[in-house]
């Protein structure tokens, strides 16, 4: 047991220590403190267990990202293992009752030796787990199977022929057992001769679905291209009927212009239907220096502009939006001093309408972060840890129904801000983003977390590094917007990445450079908001794209300039 406990592969829980620990002797990838310590050559250091299980899927340090193997890791230099070995730490069975520290050095010694151990008591019928130092005593004084001492030999031995007589009738109830035993013995054996006939059955019926399902992938092949040809086919015949409405638009100006010379009442505008609201919500703006705003506006696609909504109780910027129940949650953020772990809601059929704060909270304070809404419940990816003053790595689940139960559901491979997160299938797949705020440390790689299984895997990864962009989801595919990569530069690319195979596609690019700006999709159609480049700073321009078309378009601007907003398609009240 004592070795179990002392030797799990990940790092040891700093909360075991006694005093503070320096941030050199913390494992990047499980948070814990070293133990078994290896290092790249540029000796960043790791558990032993976390950079082989790392190594399995990776070739590259998850620090510095040079190639590292298993065969090139290294010890730990001198110096580090000598002040591991001075740390003092809590015994694992300190919730046993074992008090104080020892040195980790002597921490294997300790454990093997405690007395606070848990052995079993070996008295025929008990079973029960006390401390080791505490089984003598338990074992001959107060276990209830103990043997007792002989105080009176004659009751013993009444006791013994009693004893003995239970002893026959229990060895005929066993005979007779026996007999019924091999009775059912016989009736297993029949079942077995039938189990083994329906697995024949059951053999033949797999090879026919194996068939089947060989014949659906090859289906499925057709169908797939088939439909991707009728989206093309589509999507040149929606620009065709667009140049002819442009055309029809025009020679109709021409022709009310002759009908209202000769005195005839011009045409009605046509009645606009199922209007598309998109809610674009607080970020920063700054001509001079940068604020954060509260303000909040309603941008429709059709009629092509932008209405004010209420306001947020507080000013916001990089925080996470997300709809749930048909009302609109703003999450975490920053009000330009500090960031919060409050929430607001929108509730749409609500008149008029108003912010509310709502009820649950996040467990840490956050900004640069990112939300999804799966089954009921919130879930929080990576973010600044506005407490503990550095990028997280940490997946929270809070539930949106009291009592807002809010839990730390795992660790990412590694910590991220400014990326994005996007839910596809029941699996969550975190693309790209930064560890510092800083493009030049700006990832390319993609991890998927299967919310079912609770696993972590890698996945093929961008084309470049890119962090500050925005994403939305096409069927399975995830359409990458915008941010900026490792140069410092602001980009106007738009990446197509597929979730089944990890491929890339690049879609054409947008008429404006954004790094933080805000995308929906309706349909087909991508729409993004402002944004920010180091030409033109904050932008209120807006353009959108019709996959399978050829460029993007760009419409009036919103009511502000903006960048590091969030939005969301309004949903139905």
């Amino acid at each position: 047991m004592a070795q179990r406990m002392e030797k799990d592969e990940q790092g040891y829980d700093e909360r075991r220590f006694e005093g503070t620990i320096s941030e050199d002797l913390f494992c990047s990838i499980c948070q814990g403190v070293l133990r078994n310590p290896r290092t790249c050559h540029k000796e960043h250091a790791f558990c032993h267990f976390c950079i082989s299980e790392h190594l399995r899927h990776s070739h590259t340090c998850p620090e510095c990202r040079e190639h590292l193997t298993p065969e090139t890791l290294k010890d730990p230099p001198r110096f580090m293992k000598n002040t591991l070995a001075a740390l003092k730490i809590k015994c694992g069975y300190s919730e046993r009752g074992c008090p104080g520290f020892v040195l980790l050095e002597s921490l294997q010694n300790h454990v093997d030796k405690c007395g606070f151990a848990p052995v079993t008591c070996k008295n025929e019928g008990c079973g029960m787990e006390v401390n080791k130092r505490d089984k003598d005593l338990h074992e001959k004084d107060l276990c209830e199977f103990r043997i007792a001492k002989c105080h009176d030999c004659k009751e013993i031995r009444a006791s013994q022929e009693e004893t003995k007589k239970t002893v026959e009738v229990m060895k005929q109830s066993q005979a007779e057992m026996k007999v019924e035993s091999n009775k059912m013995k016989d009736c297993v054996d029949q079942v077995k001769i039938t189990q083994d006939e329906m697995k024949a059955e059951s053999n033949k019926i797999k090879d026919c679905v194996d068939q089947v399902k060989v014949s659906q992938d090859e289906t499925k092949e057709k169908v797939d291209e088939m439909r991707r040809s009728q989206a093309r086919f589509e999507a040149e015949v929606k620009q065709q009927l667009e140049r002819m409405t442009e055309m029809m638009n025009q020679l109709l100006q021409g022709n009310n212009l002759n009908n209202n010379i000769n005195g005839a009442s011009a045409m009605e505008p046509a009645t606009v239907e199922n209007n598309q609201d998109v809610i674009i919500i607080g970020g920063w703006y700054g001509p001079k220096a940068s604020e954060v705003l509260n303000t909040v506006e309603k941008y429709n696609i059709v009629e092509e502009k932008s209405t004010p909504l209420p306001r947020l109780n507080h000013p916001r910027a990089e925080s996470a939006s997300c709809v749930y129940n048909n009302d609109v949650l703003v999450v975490g953020g920053y009000n330009g001093e500090e960031a919060t772990d409050t929430i607001e809601v929108l509730k749409m059929n609500q008149h008029p309408l108003r912010w509310t704060m709502f009820d649950g909270k996040l467990p840490v304070i956050l900004y640069s972060h990112d939300v999804i809404v799966y089954q009921g419940k919130l879930y929080t990816i990576g973010g600044y840890d506005w407490n503990k003053e550095k990028t997280s790595n940490a997946i929270y689940e809070i539930a949106l129904t009291p009592p807002y139960a809010a839990k730390l559901l795992t660790k990412m491979p590694e910590a991220r801000r400014n990326h994005r997160a996007e839910l596809v299938n029941g699996k969550l797949f975190i693309l790209g983003g930064t560890t510092s705020g800083l493009s030049k440390d700006a990832f390319d790689s993609v991890v998927v977390y299967d919310l079912t299984k609770n696993k972590f895997k890698p996945y093929p990864s961008l084309p470049q590094p890119v962090c500050g962009m925005s994403t939305v989801t096409w069927g399975h595919k995830i359409i990458v917007v915008g941010g900026g990569n490792k140069n410092d530069q602001v980009l106007n690319d738009v990446i197509m990445y597929d979730t089944e195979t990890g491929r890339s596609e690049r879609l054409p690019s947008m008429i404006y450079k954004r790094c933080g700006s805000s995308v929906v999709i309706m349909n087909d159609v991508i729409v993004v908001f402002g944004g920010w480049n180091k030409e033109q700073g904050d932008l209120n321009s807006v353009e959108s794209f019709t996959i399978g078309g050829g460029i993007w378009k760009e419409l009036p601007g919103m009511m502000e300039k903006r960048h590091n907003a969030t939005a969301v398609v309004k949903p139905h009240n």
